[in-house]
């Protein structure tokens, strides 16, 4: 072994230098990575008004839109196997309110592993409806500035939390209500990608049926069917359609992935001109606080070579029965 102390110090330097080489291209691959990381989030957020002024208990849209990086995904607020969807928190004035957000229609990823995930490989746009206090507080500043935070995970090879924070600015104002046009334009691009209710889905029948499984004295597993086709006669849409089906998750227990097939809900019309849909999800281990009326299911049609909701076609969202209607 040498003994450096019988070195000079010039040369002791340089046989520090020369065992530490080899390593010195590892630790500066390293350093690359991190700086690159530190150089620029994988996800970054935007934020849209439908209007540029508001008034007192006049609900308007806003929209957030999450952007991961090429390569990287975000995920639905039911996303299976995959991680958490994003969480938007508002810093609003006395007396203002925000609603639940509106997803777009997500899709099917598969991650390694074989891992199934629902959620986003592009920008997605979670869509809010404000309502600001209906007191007019002449104390009421000519514009408002609302903090805005969204902690968000996002996945390539590896998944990231990360939070981003913006603002919306807005001002106080009287009749007519200013149309805010980037922002309207943005929003308006987006409105045939959220799914609308069954309530609200016109020429559509919708029925459904809940089978617990027997001979326990709690219910731990069971089947929903959910069924539906265009009422009377009517054929729309000219092209084939096609539907995916998105269980919404729940808490306690677990809902399987389900295919839709085709389903005659009256087999003595000939040639089968009023064909529907059914779908058929298996629930096993379920909570002590489960019941029927927790469950949902988003229901996206596929016209022709589309791969999911069109103008004039929209996703529709399907709730489970009513607790007060269950034994």
């Amino acid at each position: 072994m040498i003994n450096l102390k019988s070195l000079p110090l010039l040369l002791s330097l340089l046989f520090l230098m020369a065992m530490a080489g080899p390593l010195l291209p590892d630790l500066h691959a390293q350093d690359s990575i991190l700086d690159e990381l530190e150089a620029e989030d994988p996800c970054s957020i935007e934020i849209y008004s439908a209007v540029k002024r508001f008034q007192p208990g006049v609900p308007f849209q806003v929209g957030v839109l999450i952007k991961p990086l090429p390569g990287w995904h975000g995920y639905w607020h039911s996303s299976r196997d995959g991680g958490d969807a994003p969480e938007v928190i508002w810093s609003l004035p006395d007396g203002w309110k925000v609603s639940e957000a509106d997803y777009p229609v997500p899709t099917r990823m598969v991650e390694a592993g074989n891992l199934i995930s629902i959620g986003y490989s592009k920008p997605f746009l979670l869509r809010f409806r404000i309502t600001p206090t209906v007191q007019d507080d002449e104390e009421t500043p000519a514009k408002i500035s609302i903090p805005v935070k969204v902690i968000w995970q996002v996945c390539e090879k590896t998944c990231i939390y990360g939070a981003s924070e913006t603002e919306l600015s807005i001002s106080a104002g009287g009749a007519p209500i200013p149309i805010d046009t980037g922002g309207s334009t943005i929003l308006a691009g987006w409105k045939d990608q959220y799914p609308i209710p069954a309530a609200n889905a016109r020429g559509f029948h919708f029925e459904h049926q809940w089978i617990p499984e027997q001979g326990t004295e709690r219910v731990r597993n069971g089947t929903w069917v959910v069924r539906w086709a265009r009422q009377g006669h009517d054929r729309r849409p000219a092209v084939p359609l096609q539907w995916i089906a998105f269980p919404h998750g729940i808490e306690a227990g677990l809902i399987s992935e389900a295919k839709v097939q085709k389903w005659n809900p009256e087999s003595t019309i000939e040639n089968g001109r009023r064909i529907g849909w059914q779908v058929h999800f298996q629930l096993k281990e379920l909570g002590l606080g489960f019941h029927p009326g927790l469950l949902g299911v988003t229901l996206v049609p596929s016209p022709g070579k589309a791969a999911g909701p069109v103008p004039g076609m929209p996703a529709i969202t399907f709730a489970g029965p009513e607790l007060k209607n269950q034994k």
